[in-house]
């Protein structure tokens, strides 16, 4: 049916040491890779947005790379607009050959405003930054071919030369797109590369986009995103992840994806509705939201978030083993 992946944002309080944040996400990889996880995924946060502590999620996967042996690793996603394309087209290369073909990287159009501003990257509207990275995108594709013809895209400026190292031939049908606009979606399908979806999304919106998607020629992989967390049963999994559901809704309220004026529930099962979208249960429940999930919008990776405030590292790691061990079996799936 669908295979898991996982991605994180290496988030946590400011003053907590990264290297804590680094280790936990490190012990959490590892035990993915023995567990069967197809993929994992690291955002870039600058200036601690969002929480994140990690800047320069390649490096990341490259150091976990070195830890694991099957699981694929990568970005979910590096902001281009913060990027000379170029230079990030030469730097997964690199990766890409050092991990003999296990990198699996997304890229992403936006950023928020307050670290574009580190960059000197002004917001443009969604016209202009999606040509642009449109045009950022057949800048990496045409480094990867390892001959520059100097027919750039007009928004970069890059002489003819040989692009060195060359990847494998099969490292742009490895890579993704963060799709969260019909016109992202459009821009994936047009290259040919997969598709990265973000929880804040519903099922209708990720039935649009593939739609759009196939249309422009889209042909590759679909990974819908969804926060997860598996107990023992589902009492046990609310009480359990309860503070985190309520840190998630309170934070998103702070960020306007939850109107200011609207009351917190006192139950905790309403807080896992959009945008959160968060599924928490038991295995059952877990398998079974899933399941509904795939069948509203067919996907190809079910790409959850685990990590979250208020759930400590071995509840976390305990989700993550239900997850694999419990849930993937009631799915009947062919590649868990």
């Amino acid at each position: 049916m669908f295979t898991i992946g996982l991605t994180d944002h290496l988030e946590g309080p400011p003053d907590r040491p990264s290297r804590e944040i680094f280790a936990e996400v490190t012990d959490l990889v590892r035990r993915a890779d023995r567990l069967g996880v197809r993929y994992a995924w690291f955002s870039e946060h600058h200036a601690h947005a969002h929480q994140g502590h990690l800047p320069t999620p390649l490096l990341l996967a490259l150091h976990l790379a070195g830890l694991t042996q099957e699981i694929r690793l990568g970005t979910a996603i590096i902001c281009l607009n913060l990027h000379h394309p170029l230079d990030v087209a030469e730097q997964v290369a690199v990766a890409d050959v050092l991990t003999a073909g296990r990198m699996a990287v997304g890229f992403g159009s936006g950023s928020t405003p307050e670290e574009s501003a580190l960059f000197g990257s002004a917001v443009a509207d969604d016209r202009e930054r999606q040509a642009r990275f449109a045009e950022a995108l057949r800048v990496i594709r045409s480094a990867w071919s390892g001959d520059w013809s100097g027919d750039a895209p007009h928004a970069f400026s890059v002489p003819p030369h040989r692009s060195l190292p060359v990847p494998s031939a099969d490292l742009p049908g490895r890579c993704w797109v963060a799709v969260n606009s019909i016109g992202s979606a459009r821009i994936a399908g047009d290259l040919g590369w997969n598709m990265l979806f973000s929880h804040l999304r519903t099922p209708e919106q990720y039935r649009d986009y593939c739609a759009a998607y196939r249309t422009a020629g889209g042909t590759g992989l679909v990974a819908a995103n969804r926060p997860v967390f598996v107990g023992p049963d589902d009492a046990t999994a609310f009480r359990c992840a309860e503070p985190a559901l309520r840190t998630l809704w309170r934070r998103f309220r702070q960020e306007g994806k939850i109107p200011a004026d609207t009351r917190e529930p006192a139950n905790p099962e309403e807080l896992c509705a959009h945008p959160i979208n968060f599924i928490v249960g038991g295995p059952e429940t877990v398998a079974r939201q899933l399941r509904e999930l795939h069948e509203q919008s067919p996907f190809d990776v079910a790409n959850v978030e685990v990590r979250w405030a208020g759930l400590s590292h071995a509840l976390v790691c305990d989700s993550l083993r239900r997850l694999l061990e419990d849930v993937v079996p009631r799915l009947d799936n062919d590649t868990p």
